[in-house]
């Protein structure tokens, strides 16, 4: 039995055994499309989810993107309208140190940068308390004049203005609302005098909202917010999912900058990805290759998405590449990377600067103290951005100056900076090309004022050595009258100079052709050549100009004499005529050109010695000369100057050492046709009875006069000024034969009290004298037609004979 039941317990044991395999393999089999499918989804949802998470990484690179083309592209918006400004104030400032800064002229350079810069409120001028006294444009400004920056209800405003005033440095506002109404910043940049005090600032308003909008209108991926302390400026929704922010910091300007995605960006990246996958899993058990198929195909749209990221990039990319700025960043002492622009400006190839070459290997040495600093301070973060100047070196020695504009950031996990750099050498050579013409116009106003003073004395001394001539019978003295008379032409025509240099002669012009002059003069200019020289003409065809013809033939016979002096052992001069038109595009790629229009070029070029940079910026000064002591005055170029410019014209002057000079003169053409000049009848010397009026402020040429036209019989009656002149005319003036007026009187001028005269009825003639005429003949010291001048010094005889033919004329007219 036990056996039994033993063996019987066996074969029960094995069948239990054996029928849970079969029910375990049953279940296997059964739940096999259930394991499948639950390998599959778990499969498959680790393959959804990591293309989730690369489409929202993907996403997430677009809005950085995004958020720093919006940073670019706003602080590019202010920075540039930061550099308008900045180029205005340095504008004013160079016109206020000369002395010829006004309202009008305020809103004459003002104009151009709020016409060529949108989102501008206006454009102010603060005096140095602190009130604004001019707007532009005003019709829309008017609420703004008179309104003091210290009484301003935002405190920020008070603070800006009170850094620009203790540090003298331009500054930058918070976010405010303005005098003219609405949101909007201001910079503040100080304008000095010599001296460094300020007379007053240029006061930029801009209007921000137009300005963020203008910047980011469509070039946004996303939505996005630009606030100031929480409130927004400008803004596309409420922010909400992935919100990224930076912050642009520019002085006291803080403006936080936000960008989320919106629903178009949602679409484009994340798509409808979850019901695909889950429409996968679902056929997933049926056909395992639909699965793939379709795995397949979100791997296709993965990579298209990822190749159209890797084309925004590109596109960002472009805009760095094809900068008209240098773009660079620096780091452990290396550039890691410049644009093209870059390259250029130092003429290095960018393999030859990245990672080879550091900031310190493109500076100019004296300058590399303050770079290092700057550097350091971004660097270290106590300097968030800076921007300065200074002076680099090219590849090839050449020293540039540049203007940098940089940032901190972190790059490839650690800091570094990023920045923007413009050439400004051609802009400061400009810039100095106007301070040599503001120089050589102060010496202008100078030599000219010394001049006149100069003809006075001289005119005194000639008329008195001439009395003295004429009086004395001894032989001896009567020749060393003439040398003192020799001494005075020898002083006059010096003193002439100085006044053609500061263009205070004269002119009498006519309608003439260049080439015609020229022509006429060409046997005289040959004489003043030697024979080792050859003089060669190619006179073109030309239109006329308007022009003395007399000093038009000084200019050339100056030049002429100049390239003679430069080739001492022989050479070849020539003398060219064409026409020339100047249009906008011309004047911008010649700086050199003053305006625009048709001009006659007078071209004079030697084979001679050249001149040194050093010299050229000096040769138009009166009394500098490269001659030995005695064989020149200094003052031809001078003359050519004044004349040239006296004319309305421009000269350009190009010269290398060793390579001869060329000057061309420039005048502007004219449609009046050539004329023959009128010759004045030379009037006998003889007495006269006719009654004469003198005024002249000089006591000594007033009473020499005086004297000299008693002797010869006339009635003389004499005053110091214009307004006892006027009073004398007004009493009778029908007793007076002739009024012999000086230009330049205390209280009024000559030309005013001819104006008096005629208005009250005087016809009688008129001769002016002076040693220059300040506005008083015409505003261009051109004579006007039918007035007799004499210009000081003149001997008696010439005064004399100019009295007679005045009055024998019958009138001024």
């Amino acid at each position: 039995m036990k056996e039994g039941s033993l063996h019987f317990g066996k074969e029960r044991g094995d069948g239990l055994k054996g029928h849970f395999k079969v029910r375990l393999l049953t279940l296997i089999k059964r739940s096999l499309p259930l394991f499948v499918l639950l390998f599959t989804s778990i499969l498959l949802s680790s393959l959804w989810y990591s293309g989730k998470k690369h489409e929202e990484q993907l996403l997430r690179r677009a809005l950085l993107t995004s958020l720093e083309t919006s940073k670019v592209r706003l602080s590019e918006a202010i920075r540039t309208r930061i550099f308008a400004m900045k180029s205005l104030t340095e504008h004013i400032q160079s016109h206020l140190r000369a002395g010829e800064f006004d309202r009008d002229l305020f809103y004459m350079v003002t104009a151009p940068v709020y016409k060529s810069f949108g989102g501008f409120r206006a454009i102010n001028w603060i005096d140095r308390r602190g009130v604004i006294t001019w707007v532009y444009p005003l019709q829309s400004n008017r609420g703004a004049v008179g309104k003091e920056i210290g009484k301003h209800p935002r405190k920020s405003v008070v603070e800006t203005f009170d850094q620009v005033r203790s540090s003298g440095a331009y500054s930058i506002t918070p976010v405010v609302d303005l005098f003219q109404g609405g949101p909007g910043v201001a910079t503040y940049f100080p304008v000095k005098n010599r001296d460094g005090s300020v007379e007053g600032y240029v006061n930029g308003v801009l209007r921000i909202i137009p300005l963020i909008e203008t910047a980011l209108a469509g070039k946004v991926e996303g939505n996005y917010r630009i606030s100031q302390g929480g409130i927004p400026l400008v803004s596309t929704g409420e922010p909400e999912g992935d919100v990224l922010e930076t912050e642009l910091s520019l002085k006291n300007l803080k403006l936080l900058i936000q960008v989320w995605p919106d629903n178009e960006l949602v679409a484009a990246y994340l798509g409808t990805h979850s019901i695909w996958v889950l429409f996968i899993l679902l056929l997933v058990s049926i056909v395992l290759s639909y699965a793939v198929l379709q795995l397949q195909r979100r791997y296709v749209d993965l990579k298209q998405k990822d190749k159209e990221l890797t084309e925004s990039e590109i596109k960002f990319r472009s805009l760095v590449e094809h900068s008209l700025v240098g773009i660079y960043i620096i780091q452990d002492g290396l550039f890691r990377y410049v644009n093209p622009r870059f390259c250029d400006i130092f003429g290095y190839s960018s393999v030859e600067i990245m990672d080879e070459k550091g900031p310190r290997d493109l500076t100019y040495p004296e300058d590399w103290p303050m770079v290092e600093k700057n550097l350091n301070l971004r660097l270290e973060g106590e300097a968030e951005s800076l921007d300065y100047t200074f002076r680099s070196v090219r590849a090839d020695g050449r020293v540039i100056h540049v203007e940098v504009y940089g940032v901190r950031l972190i790059y490839g996990g650690r800091p570094a900076v990023i920045g923007m750099l413009l050439d400004i050498t051609d802009r400061l050579n400009l810039e100095e090309q106007l301070r040599q013409s503001q120089r050589l116009e102060s010496l202008g106003l100078f030599a000219g004022g010394v001049a006149h003073d100069f003809n006075n004395i001289l005119t005194a001394i000639t008329g008195y050595a001439s009395l003295l001539g004429m009086k004395l019978k001894d032989r001896d003295l009567k020749d060393k009258i003439d040398q003192i008379l020799r001494a005075s032409d020898r002083a006059a025509t010096l003193t002439h100079g100085l006044l053609a240099f500061s263009r205070k002669q004269i002119l009498e012009p006519r309608s003439l052709f260049l080439r015609s002059v020229v022509g006429d003069f060409e046997k005289i200019l040959r004489r003043l050549i030697p024979e080792t020289i050859e003089l060669r003409t190619d006179l073109g065809e030309t239109m006329p100009v308007m022009a003395d013809k007399g000093q038009v033939e000084q200019v050339i016979m100056n030049l002429i004499t100049n390239a003679r002096d430069a080739m001492p052992e022989g050479g070849e001069i020539i003398i060219e005529t064409f026409d020339s038109v100047f249009d906008e595009e011309y004047l911008s790629a010649h700086p050199w050109i003053k305006r625009k229009g048709r001009f006659t070029c007078l071209s004079i070029s030697d084979t001679g010695e050249g001149m040194e940079d050093e010299v050229k910026s000096r040769v138009f000064e009166p009394f500098f000369t490269t001659k030995e002591v005695g064989k020149g005055t200094g003052l031809g170029l001078p003359t050519v100057y004044g004349i040239v410019k006296q004319h309305g014209g421009f000269i350009h002057l190009y010269s290398e050492k060793g390579r001869g000079t060329t000057f061309k003169i420039y005048l502007p053409v004219t449609e009046a046709e050539p004329c023959e000049t009128e010759r004045e009848t030379v009037s006998v010397l003889s007495d006269g009875t006719e009654r004469i009026l003198v005024a002249e402020d000089d006591e000594i040429v007033r009473s020499m006069a005086c004297e000299v036209l008693k002797e010869r019989g006339y009635e003389v009656t004499s005053v110091k000024d214009g307004v006892e002149a006027v009073e004398i005319i007004r009493e009778r003036k029908d007793q007076i034969d002739l009024l012999v007026l000086d230009v330049v009187m205390p209280l009024k001028g000559g030309r005013d009290v001819l104006e008096e005269a005629r208005g009250l009825g005087y016809s009688g003639g008129v001769l002016f004298i002076s040693g220059y005429t300040v506005n008083a003949i015409h505003k261009d010291f051109f004579l006007e037609e039918g007035l007799n001048f004499l210009t000081k010094p003149f001997d008696l005889q010439e005064f004399l004979r100019k009295v007679r033919y005045v009055l024998d004329s019958g009138s001024d007219e």
